[in-house]
C-alpha cells in the first residue's frame, strides 16, 4: 500500500527516498538483453496475468523468461518445476532485474523490482478489468492524495514516496474501445509518435491460458476428493452443478466473519444435497481463514488455498460473487452469473467512486440481496431459466467489455509477441 500525505514521515523516510530516486535515475546506464524479460506478480506471489505469460513463454521458449519474487519459497517452487526464478535481492535476482529489457507485471513496477527498472520496457497487464476507479481517476478517499494531490509540495512529496505508483507502462492490453478509454485516462497513456500507441488490442493471459492449453485445466473430480470435507461421497459426478462463491474482500474493518451473518450455511448445504449441487468457496487472500467457520458442511468445498480461480472457470454453471471484477472475465465464457450483495449499502458507502459506464450496465444476471433471494436463484430450474432470460443483455455487456465477438481482438500471447517484434 502506498503512503499517503497523511502518513508520519520522518527525516530518514525522506532520505532513504532520495536515495532510491537517485539509484533509479543511474541504473538506466546498465546495458539490457534485449532477448530477456522479468516477471513478477503483487505480493510476491505467483498469480495472474505474469504468471500466464511466463508459463506460456517457458513451454514455447519465445524469450528467455525469468520470474522474480521475495517469496523465497515461490522461487523455489518454480526452479523445482524447472523454470528460472530468483529471489528478489539475491545477487542473481539483481543482476537480472538490472540486465532484463522487458518487465512483465500485474500492477506495479515493485511487482518485479521498483528500484532497478528504468530503462527497461515495461508492460503493465494489470490484474483486472475495472468498474471502480483506479490510478490517476481515483479522485475521492485516501488513494486521491497518492495520484491526484494537490498543491505543488504535495506533488513533489508523493513522487518521492510513491515512486513506482507513478511511473507509467510502455505497453498496456484492451480488448475493447471501453477499456481504451479507460486505461489511456486512468494511466495517463498518450500515443507515441515514433513507437505507435501504447495500447494493443487483446485479451489477458490468464483468460487465453487455458484456452490455449485446456489440457492443463484443473480437474475438479480430484480437488473435490482432496477436500477435508469427505462427505462428497454419494454426490452423483454426472450430472451435479458446480458453483462458485468469489466475494470480494471486505476491509479490515469487520470484527466478526461478515459470511456468518450472509449465509444460513446449514440450510444452504442441505439444499446443495438436496439438488446435487456443489459450491465451491474462494474466499479473497486476505480473508481465507475465515472459510474454517463453514467448510466442514456437505457438498461445500474451501479451495480459498488455491493461487486463483482460473484453471477451473470454464468448469463451473455459475459464478456468485457481489463486486468483483473476476464476473467480467467469466463473460467470454458464457458462463451464468449471480450477484449476492448482502451488504450493499455499507460496501459501496466505503468504496471508491465507480466509473460512470458501471452505474449503466443493463440488468444482465440477477441481483440478490437477502439469502433467502440467493436460495432461491440456487434452484436448479432457476439456472436454466436464467440463461435464456438475461441472453441478450449478458451478449451486450459482454461485447463492450470485450469488443464484438472478439472483432479485431487477439489473444494476448500473439498480440504481445508480435509488438516485441516490432518494438525490437
Amino acid at each position: 500500500m502506498p503512503q499517503t500525505l497523511s502518513d508520519r514521515l520522518t527525516v530518514m523516510d525522506y532520505l532513504k527516498a532520495c536515495i532510491r530516486k537517485l539509484i533509479y535515475t543511474l541504473v538506466v546506464l546498465f546495458p539490457r538483453n534485449k532477448h530477456k524479460a522479468v516477471f513478477g506478480s503483487y505480493r510476491d506471489s505467483f498469480s495472474d496475468n505474469s504468471k500466464y505469460l511466463y508459463l506460456h513463454w517457458q513451454q514455447q521458449q519465445f524469450m528467455r523468461s525469468i520470474w522474480i519474487s521475495g517469496n523465497k519459497e515461490i522461487v523455489r517452487q518454480q526452479i523445482n518445476l524447472g523454470h528460472e526464478a530468483y529471489y528478489r535481492w539475491s545477487a542473481k535476482g539483481i543482476f537480472h532485474c538490472l540486465s532484463a529489457k522487458y518487465y512483465f507485471y500485474n500492477s506495479y513496477i515493485g511487482d518485479i523490482n521498483q528500484w532497478l527498472a528504468n530503462g527497461a520496457f515495461k508492460v503493465n497487464l494489470w490484474h483486472g478489468l475495472p468498474m471502480k476507479k483506479i490510478e490517476f481517476d481515483i479522485n475521492s478517499g485516501p488513494m486521491a492524495q497518492v495520484f491526484n494531490p494537490q498543491g505543488k509540495w504535495p506533488q513533489f512529496k508523493q513522487w518521492l514516496i510513491s515512486h513506482q505508483q507513478l511511473i507509467k507502462p510502455d505497453l498496456m492490453l484492451s480488448p475493447s474501445p471501453l477499456m481504451d478509454k479507460v486505461f489511456s485516462s486512468a494511466f495517463k497513456l498518450e500515443t507515441n509518435k515514433t513507437n505507435g500507441a501504447k495500447l494493443i488490442r487483446a485479451s489477458n493471459p490468464r483468460t487465453d491460458y487455458y484456452q490455449h492449453y485446456p489440457e492443463q485445466q484443473t480437474d475438479l473430480i480430484p480437488l473435490l476428493k482432496s477436500s477435508a470435507n469427505n462427505q462428497l461421497d454419494a454426490l452423483n459426478t454426472q450430472d451435479r452443478q458446480v458453483m462458485l462463491y468469489a466475494p470480494s474482500w471486505r476491509d479490515s474493518k469487520q470484527v466478526s466473519n461478515p459470511y456468518l451473518q450472509a449465509f444460513d450455511w446449514q440450510v444452504l448445504s442441505d439444499h446443495l444435497k438436496l439438488n446435487n449441487q456443489i459450491l465451491l468457496l474462494r474466499l479473497h487472500p486476505n480473508e481465507n481463514a475465515l472459510a474454517a467457520d463453514f467448510e466442514d458442511l456437505a457438498n461445500i468445498v474451501n479451495i480459498s488455498n488455491l493461487e486463483d480461480v482460473y484453471g477451473i472457470l470454464q468448469q463451473i454453471d455459475l459464478l456468485i460473487t457481489d463486486y468483483s471484477s473476476l464476473f467480467i472475465d467469466a463473460l467470454p465464457l458464457g458462463t451464468a452469473i449471480c450477484f449476492y450483495r448482502f451488504d450493499e449499502q455499507d460496501y459501496l458507502q466505503d468504496c471508491r467512486d465507480m466509473y460512470e459506464f458501471a452505474n449503466k450496465l443493463p440488468e444482465f444476471a440477477p441481483i440478490c440481496n437477502s439469502f433467502e433471494q440467493l436460495l432461491k436463484q440456487l434452484q436448479p430450474q432457476s439456472l436454466i431459466d436464467q440463461i435464456e432470460l438475461y441472453k441478450q443483455a449478458y451478449q451486450e455487456v459482454s461485447q463492450l467489455f470485450w469488443g464484438k465477438d472478439g472483432k479485431n481482438r487477439g489473444n494476448a500471447f500473439s498480440a504481445l509477441e508480435t509488438a516485441l517484434k516490432q518494438q525490437r
